[in-house]
Formats: C-alpha cells, sequence, structure tokens
C-alpha cells in the first residue's frame, strides 16, 4: 500500500499537468497575451502602490499611527465579539496550513477540469501576493503588538501589512469571484458576495482579536489583496474574452 501510493501521487500529478499543458495549448495566443500583459502592468502598480503605502505609513507611525493602532486595538480587545479562542478558529483558514490545501485542490482541480486560464490565474494569485507583501516586510519591520495576551499570538516583527490578509482577501476573494461567474441566478449571487464578504472580514477581525496585527497593518491588509485581486480578476476576465472572441470567429 506504502508503495501505490508513492506512485499513484506522482502518476496524478503527472496527468494533472499533461492536461493543463495541452488545453493551454489550445487556447488562443491572444488569450494568453492578454493575460500575462494584464498581470504585469498589474503587479507593477500593485507593488507601486505597497511601496508608497508602507513609505507613508512609516512616516506617519511616529506622529500619530502609532497611538491610534493601539488604542483601537484595546478598544477592538475590549468590545469585540471575537474571544482569543474564536480568534485561533477564525484565523486559521488564512493561515498557512489552512491556505495551502486549498490551493492545491483548486489550482488541481481546474486544471484537471480544462480551465487552464482559472487554473494558472490561481496559482499566479497565490505567489503575486507573497511578492506584495515581501516588498512591504523587506523595508519595515514593524513591531508586532504585546497588548493581548502579551503577544502570545503575535511574532517578533513584519507586522505591516498583514499577511493573513492578502492572502485571504486575494485567494477567498478569486474563490468567491468565481462562483458569483458562474452562479445562474442574482440571488446565488448575492449570496456569494455576502457569504464572501463575511468570510474574509472573520479573518481579517480574528487577526485583531488575536492581538496579531495592528488596525492599520489589516486595513493595509486589505487595500493590497484588494488591488492584486482586481488584478488578477481583469487579467481573466481579459483573457476569457479573447477566447471567447476567437472561438466564435474561427467557428
Amino acid at each position: 500500500m506504502a508503495y501505490q501510493s508513492k506512485t499513484v501521487i506522482p502518476q496524478g500529478i503527472r496527468a494533472i499537468a499533461q492536461r493543463f499543458w495541452q488545453d493551454s495549448k489550445s487556447l488562443p495566443p491572444s488569450a494568453w497575451d492578454k493575460w500575462w500583459k494584464t498581470l504585469a502592468i498589474g503587479l507593477g502598480l500593485c507593488a507601486l502602490v505597497t511601496y508608497g503605502l508602507t513609505r507613508i505609513a512609516m512616516g506617519w507611525e511616529t506622529l500619530w499611527l502609532q497611538a491610534w493602532d493601539e488604542k483601537w486595538l484595546l478598544a477592538w480587545r475590549d468590545r469585540s465579539p471575537l474571544t482569543f479562542a474564536k480568534g485561533v478558529t477564525w484565523e486559521s483558514p488564512g493561515n498557512l496550513v489552512g491556505m495551502l490545501p486549498i490551493f492545491f485542490t483548486l489550482t488541481a482541480l481546474t486544471a484537471w477540469f480544462r480551465k487552464p486560464l482559472i487554473a494558472a490565474t490561481v496559482v499566479v494569485t497565490y505567489l503575486g501576493q507573497f511578492a506584495l507583501v515581501w516588498i512591504s516586510w523587506g523595508m519595515w519591520s514593524r513591531a508586532r503588538p504585546d497588548l493581548i495576551a502579551d503577544g502570545l499570538a503575535a511574532p517578533s516583527l513584519h507586522s505591516f501589512p498583514s499577511g493573513h490578509v492578502v492572502v485571504s482577501v486575494s485567494m477567498y476573494g478569486l474563490i468567491f469571484y468565481l462562483w458569483f461567474r458562474t452562479s445562474k441566478n442574482w440571488l446565488e449571487k448575492i449570496i456569494a458576495i455576502a457569504f464572501g464578504t463575511v468570510w474574509i472580514s472573520l479573518i481579517a477581525l480574528a487577526r485583531l482579536a488575536l492581538g496579531a496585527h495592528w488596525p492599520s497593518d489589516v486595513i493595509a491588509g486589505i487595500l493590497i489583496g484588494s488591488l492584486w485581486l482586481t488584478t488578477v480578476i481583469t487579467a481573466l476576465a481579459r483573457a476569457i474574452n479573447a477566447a471567447t472572441e476567437y472561438k466564435f470567429k474561427h467557428h
């Protein structure tokens, strides 16, 4: 059984990769061209915004930002409906352990069911958000809060922006967008928007309940994640439209 499991998994990965490659080649070059160009321009703009946002926050920290963050984090601690234990539960889908299975599963399923543009977009969405977060973290090793549970859930540095929030907004945002896009009626579309908003909000608020980030870290994470999500959605939509137009003209 152990030997079979060691051979089945690589074979499955190989089959998915082969199907993705075959389906990718079947798409018109114009679709991939619009896809990667939109992503390249969007990533550059997101990087500039991340850089500028980080520079501004660094300048504001000693002026008023740190005092504002402390005030609102303490207020959230005293009034939050999320306890520390609930915060642990709700932040879990946004951490590395919770996100990786979702990332690999979504990539594999979309590739296997012959959606190469979506599969490629999932991969780029996940990897691109790391690049954006690392820009800020490389510029500013902001100390984490120690106002809740003596900083038990907060590592030492790289507080700005919240990586949990950036990846949650971009990855879960993409998932809920795909749900919205494939919905057949407006009620289901509204449910997709509402459920996605609540899900992502709970993950973001859980980081505050744990005292793992300052409020401005979470706000910055929402902004950066939303910009990157807009980029990947735009790239995917333009590529799908190009593929549809090509198919209409040649069939």
